[in-house]
């Protein structure tokens, strides 16, 4: 699904009119007939059925009148309660009015206690309430009777429909205003716009329809970048193909360089993680005296045991050990349960400055690039940063607050900067390439919020990465997958008390899940 903001859709909207020549009243005829027929879809029949509609004065209450009339038309009882004047409508929101008073339909300007009253009468017996106030331009807080509008309507047990964007969030960022209209159904138009898709907007969205009003494809060559919702039809595209006749080494071979005196665990989620997402072999090196332990922990793969520091954490004299088993590599994970030892550093370096094997760099191997992130321009190889907020804001010097509070531009910045894919992980986690070509995910949820977590995305990334696909197609994927075997934990298991081994022993029926 292509995703843009609301900015973006402003430009695209203009390009129409101006370019195309397709007028504005043209544009917003097809977006209320659009709106219309969902709630068609919604009831069966629209006839009888009594509907609310809240109308702005923007485009976003242009398209709420001519949603009003097609609605009345097709037999349902509508009632409108404007949010401003009728005198303020302008263009084609005030042709579309004049539309509506030929047909004498009952409406009512919110400006006073009284027709407060009357909305909330009104909202005791109606069938739906249709959300007209605001469009993709708004931001900040709704105010005044706006902003009690919205409180009526949210305390009310009616469904809502929000037109384009549920009024009072972001389109861009998906930040909700306070307040913000709770929706259950969203209608946006050509494209789903980002805010929608982030949280926390995405709890205020609904079932989301994207609704075709005959916009030009060809507008989306205007914009720079691409960005991407990755859905199950995307992600069912990027899995790669699996050859009857193949063998483990048709399959692929990861290197895992992870673990420490305590934190032998992330060690073995992400080799795990690397078998259960497909590959056929995984090589797990880690400090010398945790290697026997290790290798009874984890039958089905091979384990290496290297030169350690006295606090039982690889030494930078392993890499003379380490870079030999490179040479028949498909992909390498660096990072999970390594601690930041300054020998982890040493390690980091060499690894990036000579190896020739795509990298996944992951927790503590991200603590440790934080500390000078300038040896990620010695890479030879693509490099894949699979931060969480907090890795994110260390090797941008910033908090994790302001990390997520523009998590899409931050990790833009980072994939730039950087010249790495970026995999900012959290709700909706976002995958983005060097060039800024942009992806959200749609799966997953609470109950990938548990310890260990990260470590099993890391070991699926490196899986498809050795499997075939290129850095940017493996995260995108990875990342869905993940997402996905904790929708089915959650399904089976509920969102809490999931551990990562759950995670890990779900992947191949995800992957089943995801083929089917």
């Amino acid at each position: 699904m292509r995703i843009v903001t609301g900015s973006e859709m402003k430009l695209l909207d203009k390009w129409a009119v101006e370019e195309r020549g397709i007028p504005t009243v043209l544009l917003m005829e097809n977006a209320g007939n659009a709106i219309a027929q969902t709630v068609k879809q919604i009831f069966a029949s629209v006839s009888g059925r009594y509907v609310i509609i809240l109308v702005g004065k923007g485009n976003n209450g242009g398209d709420a009148l001519v949603a009003a009339r097609h609605l009345h038309q097709l037999g349902a009882e509508v009632k409108l309660f404007l949010l401003f004047p009728p005198e303020e409508f302008q263009g084609a929101v005030k042709t579309n009015w004049h539309f509506i008073e030929s047909l004498d339909l009952k409406w009512h300007q919110l400006q006073d206690d009284h027709s407060f009253y009357l909305l909330k009468l009104s909202l005791n017996n109606c069938d739906l309430i249709i959300d007209g106030i605001f469009g993709t331009g708004f931001r900040g807080d709704p105010q005044g009777h706006v902003s009690r509008a919205i409180q009526v309507v949210n305390e009310s047990s009616c469904p809502v429909l929000a037109i384009d964007v549920p009024s009072g969030l972001d389109a861009d960022t998906g930040r909700v205003g306070d307040p913000c209209i709770k929706a259950n159904y969203t209608v946006t138009f050509a494209w789903a716009k980002r805010g929608l898709v982030l949280y926390p907007g995405k709890h205020f969205v609904g079932k989301l329809v994207v609704a075709d009003i005959s916009l030009p494809q060809d507008a989306l060559a205007l914009l720079d970048k691409e960005e991407h919702y990755i859905d199950r039809e995307l992600a069912k595209k990027l899995l790669p193909q699996r050859d009857w006749e193949g063998h483990k080494n048709s399959f692929g071979h990861v290197l895992v360089i992870a673990g420490s005196r305590g934190m032998t665990g992330a060690a073995l989620l992400t080799s795990k993680a690397v078998l259960r997402a497909g590959a056929g072999l995984v090589t797990t090196c880690l400090p010398a005296s945790l290697a026997d332990l290790f290798d009874i922990a984890f039958p089905e793969g091979l384990t290496r045991g290297m030169a350690e520091t006295r606090e039982r954490t690889l030494a930078a004299a392993a890499w003379w050990e380490m870079s030999p088993l490179l040479a028949n590599k498909k992909a390498v994970v660096f990072g999970p349960g390594l601690s930041t030892h300054p020998e982890i550093g040493d390690l980091l370096e060499k690894l990036l400055a000579e190896s020739l094997v795509p990298l996944v760099i992951d927790a503590d191997g991200l603590n440790v690039l934080a500390q000078d992130t300038g040896i990620l321009k010695t890479a030879k190889i693509p490099v894949i940063l699979t931060p969480h907020p907090g890795e994110m804001g260390r090797l941008l010097g910033v908090s994790a607050q302001e990390v997520q509070a523009n998590r899409v531009e931050t990790a833009r910045l980072a994939a730039d900067l950087f010249q790495s894919i970026i995999v900012l992980k959290g709700a909706a986690t976002i995958t983005v390439v060097p060039d800024g070509h942009i992806f959200i995910n749609s799966s997953g949820g609470p109950s990938l919020a548990t310890a260990g977590s990260g470590d099993v995305l890391a070991g699926v990334i490196a899986s498809f990465l050795a499997q075939g696909l290129e850095p940017a197609c493996a995260a995108m994927l990875g990342v869905y997958v993940h997402g996905l075997a904790g929708d089915l934990l959650a399904e089976s298991k509920g969102i809490r008390g999931v551990l990562a081994g759950d995670i890990v022993e779900t992947l191949p029926l995800a992957l089943k899940t995801l083929k089917s």
